[in-house]
């Protein structure tokens, strides 16, 4: 009993300390005015040992810290455009809430939807993205938003084909991510890396229309690996580019042009690399574009 009045007192007297403490705060401050927002965010180290066991509550703050920076953002920027330091501010709460809680999936989201509207912010968000990419490791969706970024933003489609296959093979991703992953590392000229990616897929596919349009796929750019192979068999023979794919079969690399299925025709573009009028889809006029003669 003596145990519990004690410490009922000294629930009230810390209750009471932090109410003259609130006041002496408030009066200090209309003594002498601050600024609301010095942009100032603590180091994620630091943060982790001053939150201790409430990292999670700490990483919701500082989430809804950074909710509304970016709406002061967006409210005083007015017709003007945001300084740098506001975007940084909004970024460094968002960091600050994965420091603590690097399973929160709200600070990602937000921050990829809200920061890609400075282009400069990209580097920031993709460092971001990282961090929840190695915590988070069954999430699709980061590596989705990551080959986005760099397809999108930096124009990087290799680098954004190995982010989609990494997404493509985390539980329950969306079928059309392994279709992207595969069609931007043949733009890329990475066919056996796309094949490989593809028959792994493939491997642990269990819907019949999903492995359909995958085998469809792969049998295109197996397709296009067989002519890539013929080009660099003519080229070591004879010193020198084909100049179309028809020459290899009149020289006798190859018995014939294998036919696409996807209804298109196989050329070699003005780079010496296989490339079909389809573009891999089942697009109509797949056929219609101009090509050298094969």
């Amino acid at each position: 009993m003596r145990r519990l009045l004690a410490t009922l007192v000294l629930l009230a007297v810390l209750a009471a300390g932090q109410v003259a403490t609130l006041r002496w705060a408030a009066g200090a401050r209309q003594a002498l005015p601050l600024p609301e927002d010095h942009g100032y965010v603590l180091p994620g180290p630091l943060l982790r040992v001053v939150a201790g066991e409430f990292r999670g509550l700490a990483a919701d703050f500082c989430f809804l810290q950074g909710l509304t920076a970016y709406g002061k953002l967006l409210e005083s920027a007015g017709p003007s455009k945001p300084r740098d330091s506001d975007w940084q501010r909004v970024y460094r709460l968002l960091d600050a809430a994965t420091d603590l809680d690097p399973y929160f999936f709200d600070p990602y989201y937000f921050g990829n939807a809200v920061l890609s509207r400075n282009p400069e912010m990209i580097p920031r968000i993709n460092q971001l993205l990282e961090k929840g990419l190695e915590w988070r490791d069954w999430d699709w969706l980061l590596p989705f938003y990551l080959g986005f970024n760099h397809f999108y933003y930096l124009q990087d489609s290799g680098r954004a084909a190995e982010y989609l296959m990494l997404g493509a093979q985390r539980p329950d991703a969306m079928p059309l991510l392994a279709t992207l992953a595969a069609r931007l590392a043949y733009q890329e000229n990475r066919t056996e890396n796309a094949i490989v990616f593809l028959r792994g897929i493939l491997s642990r596919t269990e819907d019949e229309r999903t492995r359909e349009l995958y085998q469809v796929r792969l049998e295109a750019l197996e397709k296009i690996h067989y002519l890539e192979q013929a080009v660099l068999v003519y080229r070591q023979h004879y010193g020198e580019m084909p100049e179309t794919l028809k020459a290899l079969q009149e020289k006798g690399v190859i018995s014939a042009i294998p036919e696409d299925p996807y209804g298109g025709t196989f050329y070699l573009d003005a780079g010496g690399s296989v490339k079909s009028t389809s573009e891999l889809t089942y697009a109509k006029g797949g056929t219609s574009k101009e090509i050298p003669a094969n």
